[in-house]
């Protein structure tokens, strides 16, 4: 009897190492919730490490804050619309001024009721969201463009209505909604936190936000799968001018009242710089809510700790500018990271 001795080959046992703690656990948490560790920690070195802490942790300032950056919150709700669809809209400040300023006009000027002159000041920002779409969506001029220059335009028509004057709203129920609290909280708080719900809502969880992400993700692979990319193009930026136009009349309900300072990019760049900012955090590489509204609180209360403690005018634009810069460098750092590792 023979016996057939069989040879193989020695296994390579050595399993694959396994992550460590830092890159399973630590740089991921920091990657995602790194913007709210940076907040916390600038709450306490205002709170507690520079000059007038008292005044910086008082409820006073803080319903203040709120309250000053709660139009600011909305326009960056707005502005992620159309960026999660990949395109710019850089009317989203002239829009809340064109809002507020034909609110104002068209309550005491025309005389006519509140109510409708919120309703003619909407559909004003909405008939501006609506060129842009159909510009960018089906006569593909650049995103940027259009919006820079549709910008200019309403700024020229601001300056050419107001002619220096300043108009004044002395409706109760208006200015009532944008200088009063409920429970110790402007109120305008909780008209943001209704927009961001709903925002949220629709970029998360219906069909609509996800052909959105769609388009902004890769554009010729929502084509290949029946989106129609003009009509969600479209769509985007008439969202964007509409809550932009929300904006607005908030806006004139904190001021009281509406000049032709507001039709220039003032309000665009705090909101973009917190639309970037806020891709940074929560859902990294993505424009999200959530992250939004934590960047936007980020800013206002790095720009209220340093006015309290006696930082110069200049500081704000340096510190939003640098901001903006600062976010859309590490928001494409972060998104370009994520989509080579897959």
């Amino acid at each position: 009897m023979s016996t057939t001795a069989s040879v193989t080959e020695p296994r390579d046992t050595e399993a694959a190492p396994r992550p460590s703690v830092l890159h399973r656990y630590i740089l991921p948490g920091l990657e995602k919730y790194g913007l709210v560790v940076l907040f916390a920690l600038l709450l306490l070195f205002f709170a507690g490490a520079w000059d007038r802490p008292a005044t910086f942790r008082s409820m006073d300032n803080i319903r203040a804050v709120l309250g000053t950056y709660s139009v600011p919150a909305i326009l960056a709700l707005a502005a992620i619309i159309p960026l999660v669809c990949g395109q710019f809209d850089l009317t989203v400040g002239p829009v809340a001024g064109l809002t507020a300023m034909a609110t104002a006009g068209a309550f005491s000027n025309q005389g006519g009721s509140l109510a409708v002159a919120i309703v003619i000041a909407l559909a004003i920002g909405i008939f501006v969201g609506v060129v842009n779409g159909f510009l960018v969506a089906y006569v593909k001029v650049n995103a940027f463009i259009t919006t820079l220059g549709v910008s200019s335009l309403i700024s020229g028509f601001i300056v050419l209505y107001a002619k220096g004057s300043t108009i004044l709203v002395s409706n109760t129920t208006l200015t009532n909604l944008g200088s009063l609290n409920w429970f110790g909280i402007p109120r305008l708080v909780y008209i943001v936190l209704v927009v961001a719900a709903l925002t949220y809502y629709m970029l998360e969880h219906t069909p609509v936000g996800r052909y959105l992400h769609s388009v902004g993700s890769n554009e010729t692979a929502a084509r290949l799968v029946g989106l129609s990319v003009e009509r969600l193009t479209f769509l985007s930026f008439v969202l964007s001018a509409a809550l932009a136009s929300i904006a607005g009349v908030l806006l004139l309900a904190r001021n009281g009242s509406a000049d032709q300072q507001l039709g220039g990019l003032g309000l665009t760049l705090p909101a973009l710089a917190a639309a970037f900012l806020g891709a940074t955090a929560i859902k990294p590489g993505q424009f999200n809510v959530v992250g939004t509204l934590i960047a936007v609180l980020f800013v206002g209360f790095s720009l209220s700790g340093l006015t309290l403690n006696g930082a110069s005018d200049w500081v704000t634009d340096v510190f939003t500018g640098g901001t903006l810069v600062l976010a859309v460098a590490i928001s494409t750092v972060v998104a370009r990271h994520r989509a080579s590792s897959g």
